[in-house]
Order: C-alpha cells, then structure tokens, then sequence
C-alpha cells in the first residue's frame, strides 16, 4: 500500500512538474512571436498637427478656414476691390474678374471646397483658390507643361487695408505647410512686378512667359 502511495505521489509530481515547464514554455514562445512581429511592424512617426492660424508682426491673428457658400457676396467684394485697386495702378489684371466675368466661377469654386478664406476675428480679409489639376486657362497659359496631379493657384488677394501686414506670405507658407509634397503652380500678368518679385523672393521657381503671363512653380 504504501508502495502505491510513493507511486501516485510520483506521479502526480511529475504531472505538476510537467505542465509548469509546458506553460513556461509556451509563454515564451509566445512573447517571442509577439516581439518578432512588433519589430517588423514600421515606426509610424508622429502626425504633424497644422496650425489653422497665423500671427502677424503686430499681434494680428488670422485664421484660414474653407470658405462657405455664405461668404460668397464678402469674398467676391474683397476681390474686386482688389481688382480696381489694380486697375488704379496701371496693372492689368483681374479686369475680367472686375467687369464680373468671373462672378460664377467664384461661386462654384466655393461651393466645392477649393476656396478658402482669411479671417481676421470674423471678418474676410483675404482669399485664395486651391484646386487640383488644371482648368482651362491653366491648360491655355502652361500648355504642354501642364501637370494633371498639381495643384494650381488663383486668386490669392489680401484687402488692401491690411496688404502690408504679411498676410500673403503668411498664407503661403500655410499652404506649403499644409500641402506639403505637392508641386504648386501659378501665373500672374507680365506687367506685375511687384507680384513677380513676391513669388519669385518666396521660392517659386519660374517657368518663363506665355501669352503675357509669368509662370511659376513650387514643390512644397
């Protein structure tokens, strides 16, 4: 009898002692796999979180948000008064947008998100126009060096009130943070000089002349 107890009492032991080496084991294997497959896994970097604002040299903020189809009357006046602040100074550009040739391609542009507007508190105080791909004047004025997959800039204008503030750079660069790997691409008239200069100070590269328009291009 008491051979059988030193026998079971074996037993049992080696039962016990078994399913602790197996269940070690296992664990082991387990966070072994685990480890192997987190470190194949690519470090995802840390998303960039963009500022939707920018402070200007006197402490003015403005904010850049998509522009509603509420604001479409505010924004068409911001741009014609830019326009005939052009006119004014022997610039022409923009006089089609100012006869209000352009009135409904503003609307439309707006309506499908590619507009956006420059608030300083709730008032508009700037504007531009981001779409991707060409329209038909891009295709007339870059010809066979349109690109189908950039984006194309327009009517980027500041209320003259507050043009020497540095708006316009300010949204450039928020639009070069926000699109960032994006070829960008633009014109304005040959006899603006001054915009000329602006674009060409600020890194656009230009892509020469047609049809009286300076081509630039920007990759962001």
């Amino acid at each position: 009898m008491e051979f059988f107890s030193v026998v079971i009492g074996a037993v049992i032991s080696l039962l016990i002692t078994y399913f602790i080496i197996r269940t070690a084991v296992t664990e082991g294997i387990n966070r072994s796999v685990i480890g192997q497959r987190l470190a194949q896994q690519p470090t995802q970097e840390p998303q960039k979180v963009v500022q939707n604002f920018s402070m200007m040299k006197g402490g003015r903020v403005v904010t850049y948000q998509k522009a509603t189809e509420a604001r479409y009357e505010e924004i068409l006046r911001l741009l014609k008064s830019c326009a005939a602040d052009l006119k004014e100074k022997g610039i022409k550009q923009w006089g089609y947008l100012l006869s209000g040739g352009e009135d409904a391609e503003v609307r439309k542009d707006i309506v499908k998100g590619h507009t956006y507007g420059i608030f300083e508190k709730d008032e508009v105080v700037g504007t531009f126009t981001i779409r991707k791909g060409p329209n038909s004047w891009d295709e007339h004025v870059w010809q066979d060096r349109a690109e189908k997959d950039a984006l194309y800039l327009h009517r980027l204008a500041v209320t003259p009130v507050f043009r020497q503030e540095g708006i316009g750079s300010a949204a450039l660069d928020w639009i070069s943070e926000n699109f960032q790997g994006e070829v960008l691409m633009l014109d304005c008239v040959e006899s603006n000089e001054e915009l000329s200069h602006f674009y060409s100070e600020r890194g656009f590269e230009s892509a020469g002349t047609y049809d009286g328009h300076h081509r630039y291009w920007k990759r962001l």
